[in-house]
């Protein structure tokens, strides 16, 4: 066996393992940055959705305040009738529209949520008719799974025919 002068520096084999260390904790360094920047993505995507969700179903609630001659239901739209006017809230292949129609102007027509959200209305009134509410499902996939409810209440609003 031979002996090394004290400043002969490192041998072949020594930097070899040296530089697999460095690269293999690299290696995991990068993966753990790449999970973390994947998931503030899927993280602030989902918040951005969500924050959708609460404006469209606040903005629907101020409509319900603001109805004054009754509201009306179908299949794919919910409306409320104003002092002057109808705003009609539908959910199609455009995503979740919300519609303002008054009599002297053109129909304002307002994306609350892009496609493939979907909105789905239920009326739930007491045996009386008094003190109706309205069940509203914001699912902003489209998977009403996944979807978020807020209960509208709808006092003294009667429902018309339109």
């Amino acid at each position: 066996m031979s002996v090394r002068a004290p400043e002969a520096g490192v041998t072949l084999i020594e930097m070899l393992v040296a530089m697999s260390v460095f690269a293999l904790i690299g290696l995991a360094g990068y993966s753990v940055l790449d999970t973390i920047v994947r998931t503030d993505r899927q993280t602030s995507g989902r918040l951005d959705s969500y924050a959708g969700i609460g404006l469209a179903l606040r903005v629907f609630e101020l409509d319900a305040l603001r109805a004054q001659g009754g509201h009306s239901q179908t299949e794919t739209g919910f409306s409320f009738a104003t002092g002057d006017g109808r705003i009609t809230y539908k959910s199609g292949a455009n995503g979740v529209m919300r519609q303002i129609r008054k009599p002297d102007r053109p129909a304002f027509n307002q994306q609350l949520l892009p496609p493939p959200a979907a909105m789905r209305w239920r009326v739930i009134a007491p045996g009386n008719g008094a003190d109706a509410a309205v069940e509203v499902l914001l699912a902003p996939t489209g998977d009403t799974s996944v979807a978020v409810s807020k209960l509208v209440a709808l006092t003294q609003i009667p429902p018309v025919s339109e």
